[in-house]
C-alpha cells in the first residue's frame, strides 16, 4: 500500500492530483467533440449515436472526477501511517529495555518474537509491512501484559492506543485502494468505448474534408489524429 506520487519526466502524472494528466486532457476533448457533434447533425454513424457517445463522455469525466476524490484522502493516511510507524520505531527501544532489565542481556533477544519484535538486517524491528506490523502490534499489546510490562510509561496503555489507530488508518488505506482500483477500472472501459468513437469520427472527417481535414480536427478539438 505505497503511496509514490512522483511526476513523469514527460508529465504523464500530475503530483497533485495523482491522476494521469493524459486522462484529463481526454476528458476534454471528448466533452468538446460531443459538443461539435451535437451541433453537426450531418455527421451520423451506424452502431453509435451523439446520445450515447454525450453519456459516455459524461460518464468518463464523473467516474474520472470520484476518482480524483477518493484518491485525495490517500497522501494524508499514509502520512499518518508514517508519523505512527515513526513513533512506534523511536519507542521500541523502550520495550526491548523492559525485557532486558528483566531477562538480562544473555536472554532478552528470545523473548522479542513474542513482542511482535523480528530480526531483519542484523537489528531487532517492528515488521516494515503494515498488515505484518498491524499484527505484530496485537502480539505487542498481549505480551506487554503477559510479562508485567502494562504499567510502565511505555506499556499497555502507550502501544494499544498506537495499535487501534494503526489498525483504522491500514482498514481505512486498503478500503481507498480498493475504491480507486474500480474507479480506474471503470474509467478504462469508458475510455475504450470512447477511442472507438473518436477514431470513427476522425475517419468521417477526413473522408468529408480530404484537403482541410487538419483544421476540421482542430475545430473539433480533437488533440491528434488518433485514439
Amino acid at each position: 500500500m505505497k503511496t509514490n506520487a512522483n511526476n513523469s519526466e514527460k508529465g504523464k502524472t500530475s503530483k497533485t492530483r495523482n491522476v494521469p494528466v493524459a486522462d484529463i486532457n481526454f476528458g476534454n476533448v471528448i466533452t468538446t467533440v460531443s459538443e461539435k457533434w451535437a451541433a453537426s447533425s450531418w455527421l451520423t454513424l451506424k452502431w453509435l449515436t451523439v446520445a450515447q457517445f454525450q453519456a459516455d463522455a459524461t460518464n468518463y469525466n464523473d467516474t474520472l472526477s470520484s476518482r480524483l476524490s477518493k484518491g485525495t484522502t490517500r497522501p494524508q493516511i499514509t502520512q499518518t501511517l508514517e508519523s505512527l510507524e515513526k513513533t512506534m520505531d523511536t519507542h521500541l527501544s523502550y520495550v526491548k529495555g523492559y525485557i532486558t532489565d528483566k531477562y538480562k542481556k544473555e536472554s532478552d533477544t528470545s523473548y522479542f518474537a513474542a513482542f511482535g519484535i523480528e530480526y531483519k538486517n542484523n537489528r531487532y524491528l517492528l515488521p516494515a509491512d503494515k498488515n505484518k506490523r498491524s499484527e505484530a502490534l496485537k502480539l505487542m499489546v498481549s505480551a506487554l501484559t503477559m510479562h508485567g510490562f502494562e504499567d510502565k510509561e511505555f506499556g499497555l496503555a502507550f502501544w494499544t492506543s498506537l495499535k487501534e489507530q494503526y489498525a483504522l488508518l491500514v482498514k481505512q488505506a486498503s478500503e481507498t485502494d480498493g475504491q480507486v482500483s474500480v474507479k480506474v477500472g471503470d474509467k478504462n472501459m469508458l475510455k475504450k468505448n470512447l477511442n472507438k468513437g473518436l477514431n470513427a469520427i476522425i475517419y468521417t472527417l477526413k473522408a468529408n474534408y480530404p484537403d482541410t481535414y487538419k483544421q476540421e480536427l482542430r475545430d473539433w478539438g480533437f488533440q491528434k489524429e488518433k485514439y
